[in-house]
């Protein structure tokens, strides 16, 4: 996320804060308990944007629901906007597909049997940031489908997968480990998370 990073700061959008967690080492829960702590120790009046990556997504929608639950307006009323990229919003089909490999919980842990066989359990506990969001969703040309993910998308993400009721989606030509360095999905976050929606 360094280059977008990067990208954000020389918009002037204020000081960036990475969030980094070892996603296969713990539940999306206690990756979400983690972020919240994050979020705890920022300074408490200073207005609050979100940008995510694939599970990091799932994660940022299960603190949502904690604060949601916890009733945190100290926190809730100050989220100005979330870009999403890749999200798994539906789950993954590709992390259902591979669970039925028996090396797959071991590699994956349970973040990556959550997003999978475990969805519908884990989809209970998340929340749907109230504020406006933009989801960046890969489509690969055609031809270029995953047979693990089954439709069009970014080789790990289908684009259906990525979508949330009320959020703005902006599909583009890359792979999804390649979102967060492509430079019109550079552009395009900024100009979210100034403007809360996509430039046209």
């Amino acid at each position: 996320m360094l280059k977008l990073r990067q990208m954000l700061e020389e918009h002037h959008l204020g000081q960036t804060v990475l969030f980094e967690y070892a996603s296969s080492r713990a539940a999306i829960a206690d990756h979400a308990n983690a972020l919240r702590e994050v979020v705890a120790g920022l300074p408490p009046e200073s207005p609050i944007s979100f940008v995510g990556h694939s599970m990091g997504n799932i994660v940022l929608r299960h603190a949502f629901a904690d604060w949601e639950a916890a009733g945190d307006q100290a926190v809730l009323g100050r989220v100005e906007s979330v870009v999403m990229l890749g999200p798994p919003n539906q789950g993954a089909a590709i992390a259902r597909q591979l669970a039925k490999m028996p090396a797959y919980g071991w590699l994956a842990g349970q973040g990556g049997l959550e997003l999978g066989p475990d969805w519908k359990q884990l989809e209970q506990s998340l929340g749907v940031p109230p504020c406006p969001v933009g989801i960046v969703a890969g489509r690969l040309p055609e031809g270029f489908t995953n047979p693990l993910v089954g439709e069009a998308g970014d080789f790990v993400v289908s684009v259906e997968e990525t979508r949330l009721p009320g959020a703005e989606v902006l599909e583009v030509n890359q792979l999804h480990s390649l979102l967060m360095d492509d430079l019109q999905v550079q552009q395009a976050t900024a100009a979210f998370i100034e403007h809360q929606h996509f430039p046209d």
